[in-house]
């Protein structure tokens, strides 16, 4: 293998690693109202050709389209998340008749008191039952 094999493997490592802090910021906020729908098809149509382009290109030599292939794979797969969580979000905000912030909002309202309740939950031993007596 040659020096630009490692070369693109590096480079593929890169691409891949730039779309997870945007998949970490929607899992902590759960707001995608950012996200522009536009923007993320054209992005997925393009990691679909690099792909294409990488597996047209390890057919004459895996060395050069391997990087390619690993990158947009990883790319790809992050990336569809983000744009179903961010049409599952419009879709829902639209039926609610809200804007998709609002929505979001409130969707990390909910999250955040059903971790506060499972935290509390947990740190109790045994669950409080109280004792009636029949008169």
């Amino acid at each position: 293998m040659d020096w630009y094999f490692y070369i693109g493997l590096i480079a593929s490592a890169a691409i891949a690693v730039f779309t997870v802090p945007q998949l970490v910021n929607i899992v902590k906020t759960k707001n995608t109202a950012f996200i522009n729908i536009p923007m993320y098809i054209i992005y997925l149509i393009g990691c679909l050709c690099f792909l294409l382009g990488g597996i047209l290109t390890a057919t004459t030599s895996l060395a050069s389209g391997l990087p390619l292939i690993i990158a947009q794979s990883v790319c790809g797969t992050i990336s569809s998340i983000i744009f179903i969580w961010k049409l599952k979000n419009y879709f829902a905000a639209k039926k609610a008749k809200v804007t998709e912030l609002h929505y979001c909002k409130q969707l990390k309202s909910l999250s955040d008191e059903y971790k506060r309740k499972v935290y509390e939950l947990s740190n109790h031993a045994e669950p409080k039952v109280e004792i009636v007596e029949e008169k």
